[in-house]
């Protein structure tokens, strides 16, 4: 049972915290990027993780450009497209832990990073991304007392990469890091709504299991986490789309 215990902890470690901030129904004060908000940020050209610039989406490296499918619909969505528009918000409804409520706002300073804020009612956790042509890299994920102004594009470009957040190609067994895409035309209910063609990501440990459920336009509408100990039942955790207000 201690083993157990102690596992969940880990796994829910970014959201069982002392509380610094509490769900009340009413939004956090925004932070002001006014002065950055739509801003190409001058990130110098090159090809490290923390540098490199986002190339179009219809183009290789070779700039040819790639036609659509010729039915008209899109070959391959923006990596953007899976992250909620600048000045979202959103809320999640948490069941089997009392942190797997949320509310996040998300903010895109620059051109090619995006900040989210994830408030748990115990901890405000910030999160850092930046977006490449096939993936979206993680640079930070940290606590901290209250919202704030973005980094200065400098400070950026000086994180280092900690993650892959999301990563192409969507096929299923495809994997980046830790996590494979187990589904890429996935039925999942939310309080907010049925969503289809969702691309379902797993991590899996020995005796837990991780999963996020991206669609595009709407990013990360569902995430879970299963845990199993000898002789017990499953631990089921989940946080859940239930409402979006986007700008």
């Amino acid at each position: 049972m201690k083993n157990f215990k102690f596992m969940l902890f880990l796994l829910i470690s970014l959201l069982v915290v002392s509380a610094c901030s509490k769900l009340n129904g009413e939004d956090v004060t925004a932070p002001d990027n006014s002065g950055n908000s739509g801003e190409q940020s001058p990130v110098e050209k090159n090809d490290s993780d923390a540098g490199g610039e986002i190339k179009d989406k219809d183009h290789d490296d070779d700039g040819v450009e790639e036609l659509d499918d010729p039915n008209g619909e899109v070959k391959d969505p923006a990596m953007l497209d899976y992250l909620l528009p600048d000045s979202s918000k959103a809320h999640y409804e948490g069941k089997g832990n009392e942190y797997a409520e949320l509310n996040i706002q998300v903010y895109h300073p620059y051109e090619e990073y995006v900040m989210i804020y994830e408030n748990n009612g115990g901890a405000l956790l910030r999160k850092v991304y930046k977006v490449e042509k096939d993936r979206i890299l993680t640079l930070e994920e940290k606590h901290v007392d209250m919202e704030e102004n973005a980094p200065p594009v400098a400070e950026l470009k000086k994180m280092e990469v900690t993650g892959v957040y999301l990563q192409k190609p969507f096929k299923k067994g495809a994997t980046f890091g830790k996590w494979t895409i187990v589904d890429t035309d996935a039925m999942v209910e939310t309080p907010y709504k049925k969503f289809d063609h969702a691309i379902v990501i797993e991590e899996k440990g020995d005796n837990y299991t991780n999963r996020k459920y991206f669609v595009e336009g709407f990013g990360e509408v569902k995430r879970e986490s299963v845990m199993t100990a000898k002789g017990q039942a499953d631990m089921h955790v989940t946080s859940s789309m239930e409402s979006v207000t986007k700008p």
